[in-house]
């Protein structure tokens, strides 16, 4: 439950009394037990073979505190903010040394007409971050999120989604009409070299279909990434096309996604794979594939299941590069609610990768098999 009582009295020793009488504190912990295997293989010898038994925050959902805003400027015309910072429930730690409001920080400008603009740190629209970020959630029932169960769904360990977050952005999300709401993005990149061509911008543009039990995702981005001073070569523009929806058949709700990408630096985690493998630091900068994966989530005993499986599959598209590489998930959970506000969990994930062709003098193929196993507990407030 949303607590707007003590709020007022925080955000009044942080800022005085200039706010406005509509403040919320919220925010989660959630913190569980976590086994990791993972096992690596270079030209069919073992190289890597970690177990690993802790305990771990954010295993299902990371843990945040947050506060957020509106005032009433005029009739149908409203200013609101979103600060949200992330922390380590298990050690009590900064989710990120160097920012506090990590998670978001944005000053929102709310039209009943024109719809939303939002100045600041937010979740990229691909994702399922933050008060922006529809895609991840309406198309797989892991979001971008997860690592309890190995980093489901489409985040990073499947699909080259730029499920993050970005600095100095300008994000749009227009009222619904028809059941159609439409998102844009940019990206201005770091401070210092913001908006030039020597920081990453990011732009996407997202369109979300809401029809009873049926819910239509789309995401288009575009990444222009970071030249480097002294570099003859400009990296090439990364692009992704995302596709997916739901749909709630009330026994079972079922998901899909697709994603079509090019020129990716990375993709599944192919570059840390052979990194692990080699030893050398490996780089590519124009991958191209497509990924897809499927869901579902089922009500049980009082609970609900979570199901998904994918696959990718890309090569590098560079000038005499060779490389292919292969991953798949799959992955179960299952979530059990104590109260409103509190949720067990527990699942089981499994992800394989392969890199293959390599061409190194060292070797040719690098695999890997990962398997997760988790407990643990969510708190909201």
């Amino acid at each position: 439950m949303k607590k707007t009582l003590a709020a007022v009295a925080v955000l009044g020793a942080l800022a005085g009394s200039a706010f406005a009488a509509d403040v919320t504190m919220y925010g989660c912990i959630d913190t569980g037990l976590h086994y990791n295997n993972n096992q690596v293989d270079f030209d069919g010898q073992e190289v890597i073979d970690d177990s690993s038994f802790e305990m771990g925050s954010g295993l299902s959902t990371g843990s945040r505190l947050g506060l957020k805003g509106t005032e009433e400027i005029s009739e149908g015309f409203k200013v609101g903010f979103v600060l949200e910072h992330g922390f380590n429930s298990d050690t009590g730690a900064n989710g990120d040394d160097e920012k506090f409001f990590n998670r978001e920080s944005s000053l929102q400008l709310i039209s009943d007409t024109y719809g939303t603009l939002a100045l600041g740190r937010v979740g990229a629209i691909v994702s399922d971050m933050g008060t922006f970020g529809f895609y991840a959630g309406a198309v797989n029932p892991f979001g971008t999120g997860w690592s309890a169960v190995g980093g489901q769904g489409i985040g990073s360990k499947l699909f080259a989604t730029n499920d993050t977050r970005f600095d100095n952005s300008l994000t749009y999300k227009s009222p619904t009409f028809a059941g159609t709401t439409v998102y844009a993005q940019y990206a201005m990149g770091n401070d210092g070299d913001e908006n030039t061509h020597y920081a990453d911008r990011y732009g996407a543009l997202g369109v979300n279909y809401v029809n009873g039990a049926l819910n239509l995702a789309a995401v288009v981005d575009w990444m222009d990434e970071a030249c480097v001073a002294g570099q003859a070569d400009e990296p090439e523009d990364k692009y992704t096309v995302n596709l997916g929806g739901s749909y709630d058949f009330g026994v079972m709700k079922a998901f899909v996604a697709a994603q079509y990408f090019q020129n990716a630096n990375d993709v599944g985690g192919a570059i840390s794979l052979v990194k692990d493998a080699t030893g050398l630091t490996a780089t590519a900068d124009e991958l191209k594939g497509y990924g897809v994966a499927l869901g579902a989530t089922v009500p049980a005993w009082g609970g609900t299941f979570l199901m998904s499986a994918g696959y990718v599959d890309a090569e590098d598209d560079a000038k005499n590069a060779t490389a292919e590489y292969t991953g798949y998930q799959a992955a179960v959970a299952y979530q059990y609610p104590l109260s409103k506000r509190t949720v067990l969990y527990t699942g089981v994930g499994y992800t394989s990768r392969e890199v293959d062709k390599l061409n190194l003098d060292s070797g040719d193929k690098a695999e890997q098999d990962s398997y997760d196993v988790s407990f643990g507990m969510v708190h909201y407030f």
